[in-house]
């Protein structure tokens, strides 16, 4: 029995659970490389920022993947581009009087379809509590996209 204890004990020491890493996830529209004072910029004061980027991790080779906001966020979300989740502008893409229009609109899906699986519902999956702060403008509620708390966006 003592040898069984002892066992056990010294497996149960041996299996750590990990600790997930935070992850705080930045979209931010118009805002360009050289815009925040850890990449050099003087003339902005980033402090918290700045300290975050000192303490945890960045990533400088990425794009948009789309030309404005609805799109790239979409794909960002749902790991697919533009031609795949449908997504090409906010709200309709027929805008203005149709005999001023000097292109046709191309067919737009207004919202993130509920199928597309979004990096918040993969994220709670993993067991992460996630926050949505900010526009979002891909559906009715981003907690119906996998965000447990929304603030701001619809």
């Amino acid at each position: 029995m003592k040898r069984t204890a002892l066992i056990l004990l010294l497996l149960a020491s041996i299996v750590t659970v990990a600790k997930q890493p935070n992850i705080i996830y930045f979209n931010a529209d118009d805002l360009g490389v050289m815009d925040v004072g850890f990449m050099g910029r003087t003339e902005y004061r980033t402090p918290n920022l700045d300290q975050l980027a000192a303490e945890g991790m960045v990533f400088t080779e990425a794009y948009a993947p789309a030309a404005n906001c609805a799109p790239s966020r979409a794909a960002c979300m749902s790991g697919q581009y533009a031609a795949r989740h449908g997504v090409y502008t906010v709200g309709s893409s027929e805008r203005g009087k149709a005999s001023d229009r000097k292109l046709i609109p191309v067919p737009n899906t207004r919202y993130l379809p509920d199928e597309n699986v979004t990096m918040a519902e993969a994220l709670k999956a993993g067991g992460y509590k996630t926050i949505h702060l900010g526009k979002w403008h891909l559906g009715e509620d981003p907690t119906k996209q996998g965000f447990d708390i929304n603030i701001g966006g619809y």
